[in-house]
């Protein structure tokens, strides 16, 4: 985005997000060299595609090769078709059964981890009259959901699988360390994952699709990309935390670029106090500039006092608390006066998501699904 001001006015008044299709689209050209010829590569475009805005990302993807696409809840999912979205879609975990009729009549394939999940999508399905494709979830070391696979639920999936109305199309699971150097965990979970699946094929069952692979998985274990990969941080052009280096070269760019404008700039003198609880006090004089951008945009109060902004290229910190609507930050030091309309960087092609993720103790995927649904998205490229 440029810096002329003319622009950034008849863009955004206050605070946006940049982003960035053809970034994405080169993401996912990276992926698709990274993954095993003849895999498929499933979009993970859950939690309204981790902030980015799931429906223009789904459709970027889709035109990129995507095989289908991953989300969290049947609205999720129910929204995309809304909007004419006619590839596969999975939920990835829980479907309240008082959703299987929506599940059912707009074809998004369900997570099924006991019998009597899959014993009401059946009922549902011979209900109207279709099929349901599921995927059966195996808990191979996640701990979360999922068949267990010591061998006492085999019957029951094969029990769940042979109901009127399902399709056993997929089976899957999640790595819990793939992004980490515990790779021996992550090799047993693969263990777990095939020996479950030969169990079933000597009782009949078969399935189209075998997935496990996460994004650290894709970069690190392509030994295991078997019929499908489900690809999430990687597609927004950032790195899972701490994963150790990839396996081959990949190189991702930034999809979200985060600007907030200044919008008021003005000198106190020293001894002044900023913000609520007068938690900063100027030592000089000190030349505060107010920033567009506050806790309901998805600018963390913890970032209050330090953590700092980019103006004209310059970090500049914060100063005082972080408000509901606003922020402050010291520019004395910088050599060009800032003007109200500057941009403010705060995350992007110029400075990693990564740095406010550290300075919360958090992920990066929290930094990109927080930012609030009032900061306008706008969408470049593609």
């Amino acid at each position: 985005m440029t810096d002329n001001s003319d622009y950034m006015a008849n863009v955004f008044d206050r605070s946006c997000v940049e982003i960035d299709l053809d970034a994405l689209k080169a993401n996912f050209e990276e992926i698709k060299k990274a993954t095993t010829p003849g895999t498929g590569i499933l979009a993970v475009v859950k939690a309204d595609a981790y902030g980015h805005g799931a429906l223009e990302i789904a459709k970027t993807l889709i035109d990129s090769g995507a095989a289908g696409l991953c989300l969290a809840t049947i609205d999720e999912a129910v929204e995309l078709r809304r909007h004419g979205i006619k590839v596969p879609m999975m939920t990835l975990g829980f479907t309240d059964p008082s959703r299987f009729e929506d599940a059912v009549k707009h074809d998004v394939e369900q997570s099924v981890y006991s019998f009597e999940i899959a014993k009401a999508l059946s009922e549902e399905a011979v209900k109207q009259g279709k099929t349901c494709r599921i995927h059966i979830k195996l808990d191979t070391g996640m701990g979360r959901i999922g068949f267990k696979t010591d061998g006492s639920e085999t019957e029951e999936i094969v029990r769940a699988c042979s109901l009127p109305g399902i399709e056993p199309y997929g089976v899957f699971s999640h790595f819990a360390v793939a992004d980490t150097d515990d790779d021996e965990y992550t090799r047993q979970q693969y263990r777990l994952f095939m020996n479950q699946i030969e169990e079933l094929g000597k009782r009949g069952i078969r399935f189209s699709k075998r997935h496990i692979c996460n994004s650290a998985g894709i970069l690190r274990f392509p030994e295991m990309h078997l019929d499908l990969v489900r690809a999430g941080i990687i597609l927004y052009g950032l790195m899972p935390p701490g994963c150790p280096k990839p396996v081959v070269d990949i190189k991702l760019k930034p999809v979200m670029n985060w600007f907030a404008k200044v919008i008021h700039v003005k000198t106190v003198p020293a001894g002044t106090t900023i913000s609520y609880g007068r938690h900063f006090k100027a030592e000089r004089t000190t030349e505060v500039t107010t920033v567009g951008i506050g806790y309901a945009d998805g600018l963390s109060r913890k970032l209050s006092n330090g953590f700092e902004l980019v103006i004209g290229g310059k970090k500049c910190p914060i100063i005082g608390n972080i408000c509901m609507d606003m922020c402050m930050v010291d520019t004395t030091d910088l050599e060009s006066r800032p003007k109200v309309g500057d941009r403010v960087v705060v995350f992007g092609n110029e400075r990693s998501a990564d740095e406010l993720a550290d300075a919360l103790g958090t992920i990066n995927y929290e930094i990109t699904c927080d930012v609030g649904k009032r900061v306008r998205r706008l969408y470049v490229g593609g």
